[in-house]
């Protein structure tokens, strides 16, 4: 289960991440930092506040990341589509509560995804707050396409050799999760890639299989 720290500090923040998007929300300045060491993402306010004497930036959001080079039937490794993007699986992402339902979760992802080149993979365990997020990001989110991969498989849905998009509801949702202590589902996870690249990539594959 992610912890999500309350707060870094500037050298930090200087050492470790890179800022790569700033917006405003409520008045405030935040910023989305990503740590492709780690790896590791947050969002935190720009401005920098005093806790106990010491500066600091206050911790909005938090996410865990494991860096993949294969999943499965080394899917992720012969993909053409994921020749070129680094592919990281979520462990875990943390909201303050008095900052939820703003949709940032869903900024943070997008980020990764738009400005630093990363495919984001589905963690094998959803609690329900995480299958409410990818659904979310499936059905609202006009810049990311997800798409259902079964590892155990090598195959995405539905399984015939073509990819299509879930929209949150368009494939039966007992495909997707598990529920305990039912494992069937167990090693299928949610893709989310940069749509514009995606339509691309299933453009041109489709017109090489012809």
């Amino acid at each position: 289960m992610i912890v999500m720290p309350t707060t870094y500090s500037p050298m930090t923040v200087a050492r470790s991440f890179n800022v790569v998007e700033e917006f405003e929300l409520s008045g405030r300045v935040l910023h989305v930092i990503y740590d492709p060491q780690t790896p590791r993402a947050a969002i935190i306010e720009a401005d920098v506040e005093m806790f106990e004497g010491v500066p600091r930036h206050r911790v909005i959001a938090a996410l865990d990341l494991q860096r993949k080079d294969a999943l499965g039937k080394d899917i992720v490794a012969v993909e053409r589509c994921w020749e070129e993007t680094n592919v990281l699986q979520v462990e875990g992402i943390c909201v303050e509560p008095v900052e939820r339902d703003k949709g940032l979760a869903t900024r943070l992802y997008e980020a990764l995804i738009l400005r630093c080149g990363i495919t984001l993979i589905s963690d094998f365990e959803q609690c329900d707050g995480g299958k409410m997020l990818w659904q979310k990001i499936a059905r609202e989110s006009d810049q990311i396409s997800v798409f259902v991969l079964d590892t155990e498989q090598g195959a995405f849905w539905p399984y015939d050799g073509s990819k299509v998009i879930y929209d949150g509801g368009c494939i039966p949702e007992e495909r997707i999760w598990s529920i305990s202590p039912d494992q069937k589902c167990q090693g299928v996870v949610l893709v989310a890639e940069d749509k514009q690249r995606a339509n691309q990539l299933m453009t041109a594959t489709a017109s090489w299989r012809n």
